[in-house]
């Protein structure tokens, strides 16, 4: 079971890895899935359910016998993407899990989202949303963390009152290029033999739509205020 944050949360951020579908629901080339359970290899070889799973359809995939591909449990493709969401999680827990599932070469990208709790003696005027730190990591196979400080609060502040009027940095808007996640589709068809030869090329099929994954974390922001009102 879920919070209701959670879960919207969630929801959410599969429809953004959803879109290069293009509008395909039955036998997407993509895969968006919930808490399907994965190998975590830095966890002494445990089962773990990440919150998302993205991964390639099962016909873009050759199955284990002729696969180097470790698959998750009953067979199908191994995700390439995983979003983790922590609410109550503590925040360095949920970095050591995504630290742990990188170690999983398969798994091109992690996003993790971490929501505080609400500050109660200050709202948003007009929308009286409570005034929430949230932060957000992806973590990419051979580079360095990025990281975004996307509430309507910004981490570490100690403003008593909540007013971040004078912040430029902060997460009020949507399409901002400061808050965008953007993910290259091409992870996801990142599917070579072991060891790797010098002439595999990364094929995507044409029935995909665009070039990256973009999530745009104010809508996350929206989403999360908008599911704690009380």
């Amino acid at each position: 079971m879920v919070s209701a944050m959670h879960g919207k949360v969630i929801s959410r951020l599969q429809k953004f890895f959803k879109v290069p579908n293009n509008g395909v629901v039955n036998f997407s080339p993509i895969s968006v899935d919930g808490q399907i359970l994965h190998n975590m290899l830095g966890e002494n070889s445990v089962w773990e359910a990440p919150d998302i799973s993205v991964q390639l359809d099962m016909v873009l995939v050759p199955k284990p016998s002729t696969s180097t591909v470790v698959p998750h449990l009953l067979g199908n493709p191994h995700a390439r993407i995983i979003c983790e969401v922590a609410v109550i999680q503590d925040g360095s827990q949920l970095s050591q899990k995504c630290i742990s599932w990188m170690q999983e070469q398969y798994i091109r990208d992690i996003i993790s989202i971490k929501i505080l709790e609400p500050r109660r003696n200050v709202q948003e005027p007009g929308t009286g949303y409570f005034f929430r730190m949230m932060t957000a990591k992806l973590y990419h196979q051979g580079m360095t963390v990025q990281q975004w400080d996307f509430g309507n609060a910004r981490k570490n502040s100690k403003d008593p009152v909540g007013d971040f009027t004078n912040d430029p940095t902060l997460c009020r808007a949507p399409n901002d290029p400061n808050f965008q996640i953007s993910i290259p589709i091409s992870d996801m068809f990142w599917d070579p033999p072991f060891p790797i030869p010098p002439t595999y090329i990364l094929m995507i099929p044409t029935n995909v739509a665009g070039h990256v994954f973009n999530i745009d974390l104010y809508l996350i922001q929206r989403i999360a205020l908008r599911s704690h009102t009380m």
